[in-house]
């Protein structure tokens, strides 16, 4: 039993994580937290101490990570459906807020989500389609991420990066009136 509660009170805290202590279900201390321009791997990481029984450790990863958008229909402002795919790069860089707000990283995920969506569908709807298919694109994807950044702090997290995967043409009439409209100048040329 002894050899056990020692063992237990050195956790080890791989370099990719950040570590806050929870004392009875309050946080106390961060372990190995993420700092901009610190190499991941710098000191902080490996053996550390914790009070056993009462204390326990949860692990937040420091590594970019992403979340995907579900499949959304946005109205641009020339009045024409697109189906959307995007994702989201982000990184926890406040972990203490992010355990208080969110409690873990997959309910994190899970909150962002319909923010992601939301942001998209609120800039493509401000937008034409055409720009879409222009470098102006890189502009829009700029903005999405500044909106959608400044509620991603609340949650102690950063978004990195915002990029649309995939705009379609729903399925169905608008698809086929697009076809029709190109075959006559397919023709023509």
């Amino acid at each position: 039993i002894m050899l056990f509660i020692v063992l237990s009170s050195f956790p080890i805290v791989p370099e990719t994580k950040q570590a806050v202590v929870v004392r009875f279900g309050k946080p106390v201390r961060i372990l190995n937290r993420y700092e901009p321009g610190r190499p991941i791997g710098a000191a902080g990481a490996g053996i550390s101490w914790r009070l056993p029984f009462a204390e326990q450790l949860v692990g937040i990863d420091k590594r970019v990570q992403d979340v995907d958008m579900q499949r959304q229909q946005v109205l641009s402002t020339d009045q024409r459906r697109l189906e959307v795919d995007a994702f989201a790069r982000y990184r926890i860089v406040n972990p203490l807020l992010m355990y208080i707000r969110a409690g873990s990283e997959d309910l994190l995920r899970d909150q962002l989500k319909p923010i992601l969506g939301s942001e998209v569908r609120n800039e493509l709807g401000r937008i034409e389609f055409a720009s879409l298919l222009t470098p102006e694109r890189q502009g829009i994807m700029d903005s999405v991420r500044t909106s959608l950044n400044k509620i991603a702090r609340q949650y102690g997290c950063e978004i990195i990066d915002v990029r649309i995967t995939r705009t379609d043409l729903p399925d169905g009439a608008p698809l086929a009136a697009a076809f029709d409209r190109m075959r006559p100048a397919r023709g023509q040329e």
